[in-house]
């Protein structure tokens, strides 16, 4: 192939435009002078697209890794969302057939164990903490990095000594300046060995930060990073830090080939990568709650540090996994680290005839038990001195009989015939809102016929207060509605399109009127 250099490049240029000029005929104008290349400024170099960037080429090593964040004290999948995904049991099907195609990481980046985004612990925390690191572990959970609401659930103190994934936090120390957990790890499965560094969110919580002290993630990760061997096939980063925090990361930080980690309010799709923007890490979110794998496969080919590129022909990847034909990718992956994204739904068809997750299960009824028999317990004592009582909704229908019949007819008087449609009724992750004072005193405890009977449905307790003794006392009053009472049943998770005013609108047993003190 011929090979033009720009002294014969300028040379041709110069004769083309002396025979184009003098095709119009008239005198011939002189003989161009030859133009010194060397004179001119250097033109710019093109860019190689491919070829940019590589490293040195090693034969190619597939690090798999299912990821997870956010689950948020999700056990098993609620029926109320639109998309009804999730829960340890699929989980746990999945992942065992995931894991006998090769060996398989699986991560989780924190915010696994307060129910919904509460920050308060509640009565039941406790019992819902620990099978949340049971069935963590179950599911075989080989890392996770906890977030500031599990600091919360667990408390500084507790969180080195509980029974759960092994866990690492890069950004967080006590008082005295001394890390709190391991700032690193190095996984090793089937001859493969992935270095992770763990970044963890701030804490919010103004108690937890008198014994917690959170480190710049830029320079976490830094520190983190000198730390680890040079023998690995690949290092990523792993957490719940924010988006801003993330791009700080991957921008500031050299030896990531990926940051993964939980949504920042929005999640956000993989985006694919370019040639050109390759010297940046991607930052790989998980979606919340549990309900999807997002399972990340790395066909790690350069050095275990360099910026994976994110390839987004899943036909490929999975014609890949299927035949074994790694020739579509020799090519584009010489030298560099490629990762294709698949995103799993955990949906009904993994239930049933499925084996492999029996102590999941044994698990769960375990945690079912133990609320189903605290609930009890809390419904048999007696209201504490001056506190009301509850009355159930027969009381109140002798004095408010119109607003009684308004609210038969909405959506919170079925909500117990919900739970007998999906066969739920003594599952107690439903019976908190879908009967009234479930595990209240003097509310529903036992399951027995007469407290259903009193109890089912979302009643007007549910959203005044107890009203035990009304009105002969004065002391006893119903409470405003707040929008905060609704959250408690209306969350992001479960009820995602909530909005206060519209819904207090169609639920109210005012006729559709808003409370006092509501904006219309």
């Amino acid at each position: 192939m011929m090979r033009w250099n720009s002294n014969k490049l300028l040379t041709v240029v110069a004769w083309a435009t002396l025979l184009f000029t003098g095709c119009g005929g008239g005198e011939s104008p002189d003989p161009p002078a030859i133009i010194d290349a060397s004179a001119l400024p250097e033109l710019p170099q093109t860019v190689n697209q491919g070829e940019f960037p590589r490293g040195a080429p090693r034969a190619p090593v597939d690090v798999r890794i299912a990821l997870v964040g956010e689950v948020r004290g999700e056990l098993e999948p609620c029926g109320c969302p639109t998309l009804p995904y999730g829960g340890f049991t699929r989980r746990a099907v999945k992942l065992k057939e995931l894991r006998e195609a090769g060996p398989l990481f699986h991560l989780d980046a924190g915010e696994l164990l307060l129910k919904g985004f509460s920050t308060d612990r509640s009565r039941d925390e406790k019992t819902r903490t620990d099978a949340m690191l049971r069935l963590s572990n179950e599911v075989g959970v080989d890392l996770w990095v906890p977030g500031p609401t599990d600091l919360i659930a667990i408390g500084p103190t507790k969180l080195r000594d509980i029974n759960g994934p092994r866990r690492i936090s890069a950004s967080w120390q006590n008082a005295a300046g001394t890390a709190l957990l391991p700032p690193s790890a190095i996984l090793q499965k089937g001859g493969i060995r992935l270095g992770v560094i763990g970044l963890s969110a701030p804490i919010q919580d103004p108690d937890i930060r008198k014994e917690v002290i959170t480190i710049d993630p830029v320079v976490a990760a830094k520190k983190a990073l000198a730390d680890l061997p040079d023998d690995l096939d690949l290092v990523i980063g792993l957490g719940n830090i924010s988006d801003e925090a993330a791009e700080r990361v991957v921008s500031e930080v050299e030896g990531l080939s990926a940051l993964l980690k939980i949504r920042s309010g929005q999640y956000n799709e993989p985006t694919p990568s370019t040639l050109t923007d390759a010297s940046t890490p991607p930052v790989l979110e998980a979606p919340d709650r549990g309900r999807y794998l997002q399972v990340f496969t790395f066909r790690a080919a350069g050095n275990p540090d360099r910026p994976a590129l994110v390839y987004p022909e899943a036909r490929l990847w999975r014609e890949r996994a299927i035949s074994g034909d790694d020739t579509p990718f020799e090519e584009l992956g010489s030298g560099r680290n490629l990762v294709g994204v698949a995103t799993i739904p955990l949906s009904k068809d993994l239930d049933g005839g499925q084996i492999g997750h029996q102590r999941v299960d044994a698990a769960l009824d375990r945690f079912k038990t133990q609320s189903l028999n605290a609930a009890a317990l809390r419904a048999k004592k007696a209201p504490a001195q001056n506190d009301p009582h509850y009355a159930s909704s027969g009381g109140c229908v002798h004095c408010h009989s119109s607003e009684f019949a308004r609210w038969s007819l909405s959506g919170h008087a079925q909500a117990w015939m919900a739970l007998v449609t999906r066969e739920e009724t003594k599952n107690p992750e439903c019976l908190s809102c879908h009967t009234t004072a479930w595990g209240e005193p003097s509310g529903l405890g036992e399951l027995s016929a007469s407290g259903i009977r009193k109890f089912k449905g979302v009643q007007c307790e549910a959203c005044h207060g107890p009203m035990g003794g009304h009105p002969d006392d004065g002391r006893v009053r119903p409470q405003p509605i707040q929008e905060a009472t609704c959250l408690t049943c209306h969350d992001e998770a479960n009820s995602p399109d909530f909005e206060f005013v519209s819904y207090l609108r169609q639920a109210s047993c005012q006729g559709g009127s808003p409370m006092p003190g509501v904006a219309p």
